[in-house]
């Protein structure tokens, strides 16, 4: 065991593992992970966003895209922030030029959020590149790489998302109990 409590290079903790080669697909996962993170966090930084302005901006304009409205509750709950985080968020990226409030028409008094053509623009300017590299990238896989890889990522997010919490009947989330989280990728 190393000082950081991993066994060896890899940071996973199955050294009695007969098979390695899981353990090195998992160190690569692990790497593009932090190498999305961090473009991700450079794009950001070059946009003068945080991460919270920057998913507001990328909510409004899938939702734009779609040409589903999208109101400041709407916002909240897909951010899970509060209102008067909501407000904040509202308030830069109108400042910055990056959202619209739009009277709603279907009520007078409410408000609808646009993402701006300006957010749009430098949105796709900072991501269109890195995009279609990583595109390029998918496109030279044969049609089976393409399958065992998609059913291997499928899975990859649904052991992800096995601790994710449930919601009981009354709308409330809470944690799955510990008996009924995979613990270990054997089990």
């Amino acid at each position: 065991m190393t000082e950081d409590g991993t066994h060896g290079t890899s940071g996973y903790w199955y050294p009695d593992r007969q098979e390695q080669a899981g353990v090195g697909l998992l160190s690569l996962m692990r790497r593009y992970r932090a190498a999305e993170v961090s473009m991700r966090e450079r794009k950001r930084r070059s946009m003068r966003m945080n991460a919270t302005d920057m998913e507001a901006v990328r909510f409004l304009l899938r939702a734009g895209e779609q040409g589903r409205p999208v109101r400041p509750g709407d916002l909240t709950a897909h951010l899970g922030i509060t209102s008067a985080s909501t407000t904040a968020v509202v308030k830069r990226l109108v400042a910055s030029g990056h959202a619209e409030r739009r009277a709603d028409p279907a009520d007078g008094r409410g408000a609808l959020l646009v993402a701006t053509v300006r957010s749009d623009d430098e949105v796709r300017s900072e991501l269109t590149d890195v995009h279609a590299r990583m595109v390029a990238a998918a496109d030279r896989l044969s049609p089976q790489t393409v399958a065992e890889m998609s059913a291997f990522l499928t899975e990859m997010i649904t052991v992800m998302e096995a601790d994710a919490p449930s919601v009981e009947a009354d709308g409330a989330d809470r944690p799955r109990p510990m008996s009924e989280m995979r613990t270990h990728p054997d089990q």
